[in-house]
């Protein structure tokens, strides 16, 4: 009998432990996740430790949009848990490869493919006023990226798993629906509007990846942080291309 006793305190003493632990930890996550939110921190689950592959395409606009994408490329690769591949910053290999090898190549590694899409107001204008933001030079091949992401969007058009691959990014794009003009071929893509939808974006990038079911990836998924103040050159450069479109003539 005293043998049963103490077997019966040892279980109840381990069980009890377990109870007071897994109390522990949904209360560490409860109050994390409320601190966090208090600081201004948006938080994005993150399942697996390898970043989102992300190619980002866009037309040869203006230097003002150039600086815009290139603004996003670098929020999501430094704070978005992202690997951007874009031809700002892959210019030797697409000159080595070719735009359309290079692009193909890319689209089929990447998890996602973010077209980013000017509305016509942004296609002619006057120049962007000086800002903090540095310039660069579009690069050649940039004309040619642009019409080949179109074409492939049009080929994968009757597979909606292919074409789910393909999201549509609009940079400051117009409230009322009818102005957001987008090109035949993106009209079926899934579309985010910036700033508005960047949260939305960050955590669909995230939260759509194929991840497993291993019990220990579920409790603990690595989470991505970002404040505000890391999208401020973000901000910055979608508000001047807002600022240009004020100033184009009607």
């Amino acid at each position: 009998n005293e043998e049963v006793k103490n077997v019966s305190r040892i279980v109840f003493g381990v069980v009890a432990l377990l109870i007071i632990l897994i109390s522990c930890f949904v209360i560490f996550l409860t109050t994390d996740k409320r601190f966090l939110s208090y600081s201004g921190f948006e938080i994005l689950p993150m399942a697996a430790m390898t970043p989102v592959s992300v190619v980002v395409v866009y037309p040869p606009v203006t230097p003002a949009f150039q600086q815009a994408v290139v603004a996003l490329a670098e929020f999501l690769q430094w704070h978005g848990g992202c690997r951007v591949a874009i031809d700002m910053w892959q210019q030797g290999k697409i000159a080595e490869l070719g735009p359309l090898r290079w692009l193909t190549e890319q689209v089929k590694g990447a998890d996602r493919v973010l077209i980013v899409s000017p509305q016509p107001s942004s296609m002619s204008g006057p120049c962007t006023p000086a800002s903090s933001l540095p310039r660069h030079s579009i690069p050649a091949a940039t004309g040619d990226l642009y019409p080949l992401i179109l074409n492939m969007v049009a080929g994968h058009a009757r597979s909606a798993t292919e074409l789910a691959k393909f999201w549509v990014v609009q940079l400051h794009a117009e409230k009322d629906k009818n102005s957001c003009v987008l090109p035949p071929e993106l009209q079926t893509c899934r579309a985010f509007c910036l700033m508005k939808d960047l949260n939305r974006l960050c955590k669909s990038l995230h939260s759509q990846r194929k991840v497993g079911k291993k019990i220990s990836s579920l409790l603990f998924k690595h989470k991505i942080l970002y404040s505000q103040n890391s999208t401020m050159k973000l901000r910055e450069a979608i508000e001047m291309l807002g600022a240009k479109k004020l100033d184009v003539p009607k």
